[in-house]
């Protein structure tokens, strides 16, 4: 099923390009469903080699781990709050696509630009002069640790600081009961 909606959506594409008369390179990571179809004629597909994908693709690079964490942390809030409204310890985890997309949202506007610049000049792909542009993260992470933490903090490391918000939040966890420490 994923092959064929994956094929048609790249046929429709190579289609549009024709009538615009360009030609593009894809470059893809090797998932079982990113399978090219033949007929493609304005559209080059290369797929990378097995495990190369983290290091090509700026996503990988910290990204996706930094809203993760941010998921996960508000995932683990969200249980503790339930519990404390009385929700039974069975379903303190229980959640709806909907609820889960919510929370994704909230966890994605937590990623700070200044993550994602990072990642990208780690990735490589940004041009040499970026970093004489300020930039001003939307929402700095530092903000998001509700604990008060015993060790210093890597003064710049967003993708840290996430973590440890997940850290935090599972030792809340703990504290409550919900979660045993040889969880």
């Amino acid at each position: 099923m994923t092959t064929t909606i994956y094929q048609d959506w790249l046929s429709d594409w190579d289609k549009k390009l024709r009538r615009e008369e360009r030609n593009i390179l894809l470059l893809q990571d090797n998932f079982a469903g990113h399978v090219a179809p033949t007929t493609l004629t304005n559209i080059d597909v290369e797929n990378f080699e097995a495990n190369l994908t983290a290091h090509v693709q700026p996503n990988d690079q910290g990204i996706i781990r930094c809203f993760k964490a941010h998921y996960r942390a508000k995932f683990i809030h969200r249980s503790i709050d339930l519990y404390e409204t009385g929700t039974t310890p069975t379903h303190v985890y229980d959640i709806d696509q909907l609820e889960g997309m919510r929370l994704a949202e909230k966890a994605w506007s937590e990623v700070d630009t200044t993550t994602i610049r990072n990642c990208w000049k780690k990735a490589g792909i940004l041009p040499p002069n970026m970093d004489a542009v300020p930039i001003h993260p939307t929402l700095p992470i530092s903000s998001l640790i509700h604990a008060t933490r015993s060790e210093p903090e890597t003064p710049n490391d967003p993708i840290q600081q996430a973590e440890n918000a997940v850290e935090s939040a599972l030792n809340d966890l703990e504290k409550t009961g919900i979660l045993q420490h040889t969880n």
